[in-house]
């Protein structure tokens, strides 16, 4: 701990936080700078006293004694008033403390009224000094006293002054002793508030982060899902309606059954999207097991595309946590949708195999596959998103793919952890 002099300056004159100081600013500043007038006052109440009482004989005596005075308080000023830079070395101490007991010795031995300068130097070490420092001073001071009243001779000591002196010194010290834990450990509470404020306001700034985080993860999501619930929509309507437009010409009956399987498939969206305008709250699945989803949902491609659609799924698959099913639900999706609008393919094969640690979706095709900067395209979001919800779950997505005319298909893989403690039962 720094003395109240030193913490003072610290703080106020440097501009450093004052949130530790033993009592609030606005108090310790007015109780620094009386002890600075005090000390002041004191000064100059030995010049002017000096010079009155030796106004009539005033000779090179006076002249020196004011010089001295005049000399401690500059150093005074200089170390402990207009010092901006803390903390005071120790030899600056020394300097002033040790100058200003020898300055006394020569004082009073010139004039015997300086006896009382002394106990300034007393209270100054027990408010400027670090504890050892401190100690060991007073104790001079205490000796040097000793000596003075004995006229500096060991001899004539007397043991009632001896014992008088050593109990102000016991007292003295003792009490600075325990003012000083006490402000010790009330600047530690104050440093210890300062950390904790500065810890709350941290924590504020994270929960607005995190409050931002939430609304950009929760707006990429919203994403997502309207590309992968109207997005895949939008595509089997176009693929329906070239058909549909070329069967008017050869088959208008077809055509008509074509027609109310797009209304269908028309309502069957709109619904998702006010569930999506909604917040998308329900579950995209909504009651079917996953294993039958998957499977219908192939069938529906089978049979909307004219393409061969297989489908092998786990029997697991229907007790898996329902967050992991619905990300593989829509990474299933968007890989056959990517085949339906892509590949020009005419296979395709749905795999989710179920293991200990980890759950696999493989969605192959025999199709042209995807440009080597499939993934950088603006225009192919789901891929995209497929990637930020297999990860968002701690998964890996790869693409294994060829792009030539041949046709070498493309293999879309999710990997996801599976902790067998969130398995549904």
């Amino acid at each position: 701990m720094r003395s109240l002099f030193r913490r003072l300056h610290q703080k106020l004159n440097v501009g450093e936080d004052a949130s530790d100081l033993p009592v609030p600013g606005r108090i310790y500043a007015p109780y620094v700078w009386f002890w600075h007038v005090v000390t002041i006052l004191i000064y100059a109440a030995f010049i002017v006293g000096t010079i009155g009482q030796q106004r009539h004989t005033l000779d090179w005596r006076v002249g020196f004694v004011v010089l001295l005075l005049l000399f401690q308080l500059g150093v005074y000023l200089r170390l402990y008033v207009t010092n901006t830079r803390w903390p005071v070395p120790l030899w600056q101490h020394a300097l002033y403390f040790g100058g200003g007991i020898a300055a006394w010795v020569v004082q009073v031995q010139l004039f015997p009224h300086f006896s009382s300068l002394i106990f300034m130097f007393f209270g100054q070490a027990l408010g400027l000094l670090p504890p050892l420092s401190a100690i060991v001073t007073v104790t001079a001071i205490t000796s040097l006293v000793i000596l003075q009243n004995s006229r500096w001779r060991l001899q004539d000591i007397e043991t009632d002054a001896l014992v008088g002196a050593g109990s102000i010194w016991l007292f003295a010290v003792g009490f600075y002793l325990v003012l000083y834990y006490v402000m010790r450990t009330s600047s530690e509470r104050g440093r210890l508030i300062a950390k904790l404020e500065a810890a709350h306001r941290e924590l504020e700034r994270s929960r607005e982060r995190d409050v931002e985080l939430a609304v950009l993860r929760e707006r990429e999501r919203i994403a997502r899902d309207v590309h992968d619930s109207l997005g895949h929509a939008l595509v089997a309507l176009n693929v329906q309606l070239e058909a549909t437009q070329r069967l008017y010409r050869v088959d208008p009956q077809s055509a008509g059954e074509q027609m109310e399987a797009m209304k269908a498939l028309v309502r069957e969206n709109m619904a998702t999207l006010r569930r999506t305008i909604a917040g998308l709250r329900a579950p995209v699945l909504g009651n079917r097991p996953l294993r039958q989803a998957l499977h219908e949902h192939c069938l529906t491609v089978s049979r909307r595309t004219g393409m061969t659609v297989s489908c092998r799924v786990d029997e697991a698959a229907d007790h898996l946590p329902l967050t992991l099913a619905e990300t593989i639900w829509a990474v299933a999706q968007e890989a056959l949708t990517n085949v339906e609008k892509h590949a020009h393919a005419g296979q395709a094969e749905v795999e989710l195999t179920v293991a200990e640690a980890e759950v696999c979706l493989r969605v192959r095709d025999d199709g042209i596959g995807l440009p080597d900067d499939a993934c950088k395209r603006p225009e192919h979001y789901g891929l995209r998103g497929m990637r930020e919800r297999v990860e968002g779950l701690g998964g890996v997505l790869s693409l294994h793919t060829g792009h030539n005319s041949a046709g070498s298909g493309t293999v879309v893989q999710a990997t996801l952890p599976l902790v067998r403690a969130d398995v549904r039962s």
